[in-house]
């Protein structure tokens, strides 16, 4: 993403990485441990990017954080072998937490289903007609349905996805033009990293049915998430066409356009995802590249202002702060 000439802080899609000291006894082989993670929402299970996660030790506190990435993934690497906590509590979601046994297992891999605190907070991608069994799903025999059933407990209940993967797999198999099936593949394939994959099916769903809300937003994101900004322009301008309440494609858009350097035509739409969602804190700092654009250093730094209010940890915030003493001084405060 290109960095503009004055006070505009880089925006670009982060992959949250925490490396710890392993410690071993003395004279003991230390194991390479890590943890991995997914993030989502538990109504849409769209990913939840930018999250912040803490990890703690059972007996003594924190000992790292990171933040979700665009596919709602994170990763410690290297925590050491012991009892941990993972925990977070993003805005407008309920607090979670998992225990995490790294004495007796190396790797382990964990899937937080976030529970919206208000109808708002859920909407990423609201329902509208793909909540809806449409015409050819409506026609999926009933092998194939008891397939999806099966896949969707694996992934989204039991937090399963490669188990999930298999059934769905057998449900698309049985019946080619099953979109549910499809997209809830393609997610399943996002949190085990078959990128490709979750691309094929989620243009299968796309040759199905163009105006498919869910299908064209998850592969604008994909797509930014890829660095395909033009790409994922023509899904976002579409899903936003589809669902213009969703705070969250109006937020990719914005940065589709941003990181083409049409930064006129991301204003509208980081300013829509704002008044729809106002607790999506990176849109915050997204609008305050904005307003230093414009011109409007003073609400540039209300908007880097209310990022810091909401993720005081978060990866942005030393980027933010160091914006908001730079126009201070430059304003001559």
């Amino acid at each position: 993403m290109n960095t503009g000439r004055r006070r505009v802080v880089i925006l670009a899609l982060l992959l949250g990485c925490v490396s710890v000291q392993v410690l071993g006894q003395q004279g003991a082989p230390v194991r390479h441990t890590m943890i991995h993670g997914l993030v989502r929402d538990a109504v849409n299970h769209m990913p939840l990017q930018h999250v912040l996660v803490t990890l703690e030790r059972e007996t003594s506190g924190n000992v790292a954080q990171t933040e979700t990435d665009a596919l709602g993934k994170f990763v410690f690497d290297g925590p050491g072998e012991s009892i941990f906590l993972v925990r977070l509590k993003p805005p407008g979601y309920e607090e979670r937490s998992q225990r995490i046994d790294l004495q007796t297992n190396s790797t382990d891999y964990v899937t937080f289903d976030m529970k919206p605190t208000s109808k708002q907070a859920g909407s990423t991608v609201p329902p509208g007609s793909d909540a809806n069994v449409n015409a050819n799903d409506a026609a999926a025999p009933e092998k194939a349905r008891k397939e999806y059933e099966k896949g969707r407990k694996l992934f989204t209940d039991e937090k399963d996805a490669q188990k999930g993967i298999s059934h769905l797999q057998a449900a698309v198999k049985l019946y080619d033009k099953y979109e549910a099936a499809y997209i809830l593949l393609g997610m399943a394939y996002i949190e085990v990293g078959r990128i490709a994959e979750a691309r094929a099916a989620l243009e299968k769903v796309l040759s199905l049915d163009e105006k498919s809300s869910e299908a064209n937003i998850t592969m604008g994101m994909l797509l930014n998430h890829l660095k395909d900004f033009t790409g994922a322009e023509k899904f976002l301008s579409r899903g936003v066409k589809l669902s213009p309440d969703a705070p969250q494609a109006h937020y990719e858009l914005a940065k589709s356009y941003w990181a083409l350097g049409r930064w006129q035509d991301a204003a509208p739409h980081v300013q829509r995802a704002l008044e729809l969602k106002p607790d999506l804190s990176e849109a915050h700092v997204l609008m305050g590249n904005v307003d230093l654009r414009k011109g409007d250093g003073q609400k540039a730094i209300a908007e880097f202002k209310e990022y810091l209010r909401l993720e005081p940890n978060g990866t942005m915030a030393a980027a933010a702060q160091q914006m908001i003493a730079k126009i201070g001084r430059q304003d001559g405060h």
